[in-house]
């Protein structure tokens, strides 16, 4: 497979897909320059922006099967999501998180429309009304701030249109799966127009089954919902007021990594989606929210205030041991519970200023908790149950700046800087019983212990236009991760920021008819006070690896090889690694006799340095290639595939745990007739039924694994109007 790979690679020089078309006409007037991202909190277009992005249509994201944000990984080189039980972790260029926890943040943002989603869990949705995503890589912590360390993933949605017109599709796949969804959008008045986005998917087979009682197991129902109200009062205002709501049933299954025992086992030998527990896992997460987006008009500049509440509440049940004897057995329960408010206003210079510029002051408050997160079953004995209320609150403020000028002729420079203050608070209570319904003993609690800090992040940057089409840059960019409690773990212990210095020097070029894009990019990280996760005594802890140094090479490229075929894809290498002494990484061995032996956390053992970093690949790539065959009378065809390769990773720091390199492929094929209001795509994603992880993790009771979906395929109907 590296041989095939490395081949690929040298044939084509192929790389990410940044080729975002809006309709299935796929021509070389469709152009790379003119596609529109907003990296820098303006609209420019992508070949004139300075950083590293990839960017995808919502139609393209339909073309390769991808339906949620779990997908993106498939067309982003560098980029790997991972999930556990409802949380949402990504990892761009090895930069990510793995701590799977109710007030932890991610060290790549999420926005959608412009605002800021703090927490894990309820960062992980459907793509439904999708106008565009943009994936920046690298810091992103001038503009966008909070937790932008590793880079940022933005979602645009549709915005509403006075003109009325909307579309609805039916799907049918395998494991009895139906799905719908609808958009309409249409003037309400001269000056309010509004849209309503409505998707619906239940799956009514699992991928496997609960072998102990029968019950389907990696099962899920999905309804999201958006309102979107627009009004333009006058020719200096503009209004968007958004309502957005989503939930999802399912039950994920933890199963014993192969070749491993659990406690108190038998080793486990069914099949990879399925399961063989006492408990029933399942899994319940609401999440919703409504913002406030105000610009005005103030003829030297743009004035924009974002105003946002969000919350989201996860209820997950997880058979700890996926053991069939009820005096070994242990159930999690997590009640998460997170809410926050967020405002921003921003100062933006207009198109075709001398020195194009953004100034503005952000505010956040999160509140976020386990209400509570409870322990319970045999392998507790001779307690009956363990419980946690925690409660950890955040404030933070930020004032930010950032120019650009053109220095000498086609030169530019830009400057940009952000400081911010977070107050921290947490509460926590543990306590317990010895017996189903009997006293409660209290263990320990605190209430209100403070963390505070302040931490400045900037960018500098010098681009240079070669010619009208090809551009080289330089950037030096520093970020920062917030810092936390253990919402876990009595007495209190906190974990520190983060800090990521990130050099990067890139070219973008097109050729002069736009048929060919090639963009390649270097970096160089030093990675500071990493957030490591290890589980003494079977609770998850946070603390601080020393530093990384991770290099590598991105490229992106879209080669146009006929008016009607198009070939995209993106490649990264990437090299991570610990660079500084780490005698303190947990590290863990197989018990013959069932379970995981942890070494002593904090004690002198294993030194990590020169060992990968967790959820860092060697390789990642892909290809996309496009094709659209007329049919004259009879419509048209489009023709997309997307094989997507990972060289395999490490999910912890000792690099016991590993998911070994594996492909996915996607295909997508659909009709159209010559208005182009009725379809037919038929779509299979996983074509291969490759078995890969997201997740894996080493504790006391035994190690455990969590599976991508398998082979998945079906029909989609759809009409325009």
């Amino acid at each position: 497979m590296r041989t095939r790979v490395l081949a690929a690679v040298a044939v084509s020089a192929l790389p990410s897909a940044a080729f975002a078309q809006t309709t299935p006409q796929v021509n070389t007037s469709d152009r790379s320059a003119d596609i529109v991202v907003t990296a820098r909190q303006r609209t420019e277009k992508l070949q004139d922006v300075p950083i590293t992005i990839s960017a995808f249509s919502g139609e393209q994201l339909k073309n390769t099967a991808l339906t949620s944000t779990l997908d993106i990984g498939m067309v982003t080189p560098g980029l790997v999501v991972s999930t556990q039980a409802g949380y949402f972790q990504p990892h761009l260029r090895g930069v990510g998180t793995t701590a799977a926890s109710s007030s932890t943040e991610g060290s790549v943002a999420v926005y959608v429309d412009g605002v800021y989603y703090g927490a894990q869990a309820g960062s992980t949705f459907v793509l439904a009304d999708i106008e565009r995503i943009e994936i920046d890589k690298g810091p992103q912590g001038t503009l966008f701030g909070r937790n932008a360390t590793g880079g940022l993933i933005q979602i645009i949605t549709k915005e509403p249109q006075q003109k009325f017109s909307g579309s609805v599709s039916a799907t049918a796949g395998n494991y009895s799966t139906f799905g719908t969804d609808a958009y309409v959008t249409g003037g309400l008045s001269p000056d309010i127009s509004a849209s309503l986005s409505i998707y619906f998917q239940n799956q009514g087979k699992g991928y496997g089954r609960n072998l102990f009682n029968g019950q389907y197991v990696n099962q899920t129902q999905d309804l999201a919902a958006r309102q979107k109200f627009l009004f333009t009062p006058s020719a200096r205002d503009k209004i968007v007021l958004a309502v957005d709501y989503e939930q999802e049933h399912s039950s994920p299954v933890w199963t014993p990594a192969p070749g491993t025992t659990p406690f108190g086992g038998p080793a486990y030998t069914g099949p990879r989606q399925s399961a063989d527990g006492y408990y029933q896992p399942r899994n319940f997460s609401r999440q919703g929210g409504i913002s406030l987006r105000i610009d005005h008009d103030l003829d030297f500049a743009t004035l924009t205030s974002i105003t946002a509440y969000l919350r989201s509440k996860l209820y997950s049940a997880i058979d700890g041991t996926l053991i069939t004897d009820p005096s070994n057995a242990l159930n999690i329960e997590f009640n998460d519970n997170h809410k926050q408010f967020t405002q921003e206003f921003d100062l933006r210079s207009k198109r075709g200023s001398p020195v194009t510029w953004a100034t503005g002051v952000y505010f956040y408050y999160a509140q976020a908790g386990y209400e509570p997160q409870t322990a319970y079953g045999g392998l507790l004995s001779p307690s009956y149950s363990f419980s946690e209320i925690s409660n950890a609150k955040t404030y933070s403020e930020a004032l930010f700046a950032q120019a650009s000028y053109e220095i000498l002729r086609n030169t530019t420079l830009t400057i940009g800087g952000r400081y911010s203050l977070v107050q921290e608070k947490f509460s926590e209570l543990q306590y317990g019983t010895d017996t189903p319904g009997g006293p409660t003993t209290v263990y320990g609690s605190v209430s209100n212990v403070p963390l505070n800090y302040s931490k400045p992040t900037w960018r500098l940057s010098l681009d240079n236009k070669l010619s009208p089409d090809i551009m080289i840059y330089t950037s030096y960019n520093r970020g920062s991760k917030s810092g936390g409690f253990n919402d876990q773990v009595l007495p209190v212990r906190t974990y520190q920021p983060e800090r990521l210095d990130a050099l990067e020097v890139g070219v973008k070029a097109q050729t002069p008819d736009h048929r060919v894009t090639l963009d390649t990019t270097g970096f160089l990280y030093f990675y500071k006070n990493i957030q490591t996760v290890a589980f003494p005594s079977g609770s998850q802890l946070i603390y601080s690896a020393p530093s990384a140094k991770i290099y590598g090479v991105d490229v992106d490229a879209k080669f146009a090889l006929t008016q009607d075929f198009v070939l995209s894809g993106g490649v990264e290498y990437l090299h991570a690694r610990y660079d500084e002494s780490f005698t303190t990484a947990q590290y863990s061995i197989p018990d013959a006799g069932g379970g995981t032996i942890l070494s002593s956390f904090g004690a002198q053992g294993l030194d990590a340095i020169g060992y990968h970093i967790p959820n860092s690949p060697t390789w990642t790539f892909n290809i996309t290639p496009n094709y659209l065959i007329g049919l004259g009378d009879k419509g048209s065809l489009n023709l997309t595939a997307n094989w997507s390769y990972n060289s395999g990773f490490f999910y912890e720091p000792d690099n016991r745990l590993r998911q070994k390199a594996y492909s996915v492929v996607n295909l997508s094929a659909v009709w159209k007739d010559r208005t182009e209001k009725n379809s037919v795509r038929l779509w299979a994603r996983n074509l291969t039924n490759d078995q890969y992880t997201v997740a894996e993790y080493a504790q006391g009771n035994g190690d455990y694994a969590q599976y991508a979906p398998p082979r998945t395929f079906g029909v989609t109907l759809g009409r325009n109007f």
